[in-house]
């Protein structure tokens, strides 16, 4: 073994390995609570709406969205279309896709579309 005065000279090298993973570890760790490495939800939106449904309905529901416009988005604050529509049809259009819509069935389980059918409907304005 050499004796050595410098701090952190390990013999093979391992110090550089030590501060390389030090150095990672501590990359991740930011980047996890910066929320850079995870899907930003919308407020008061699953992460299920805000990943599938968000980019064309968009965080207000009315669909006007860049990829909304193009794809002809529901606007689910119209209340008309709300009364139009049940709940199977919404089921139906989430799983199988409808018009420009793709199908997502393949993607979600029952119980998220199922879910997104009642987050649609949370869109729904009620006049008193």
């Amino acid at each position: 073994m050499r004796a050595s005065s410098r701090i952190g000279d390990v013999e093979g090298g391992s110090s550089v390995k030590r501060n390389s993973v030090l150095f990672a570890s501590a990359s991740m760790a930011l980047l996890v609570s910066s929320g850079i490495s995870r899907p930003v939800r919308a407020e008061g939106h699953s992460e299920t709406f805000t990943t599938y449904c968000a980019v064309c309905h968009g965080d207000d529901g009315t669909g006007n969205t860049e990829e909304g416009k193009k794809k002809g988005a529901r606007n689910f604050t119209n209340a008309k279309w709300q009364a139009s529509v049940d709940d199977a049809r919404l089921i139906k259009s989430i799983t199988k896709g409808h018009d420009k819509m793709p199908a997502f069935g393949k993607k979600l389980s029952e119980d998220e579309i199922k879910a997104l059918v009642k987050e649609v409907r949370s869109f729904a304005v009620t006049k008193s």
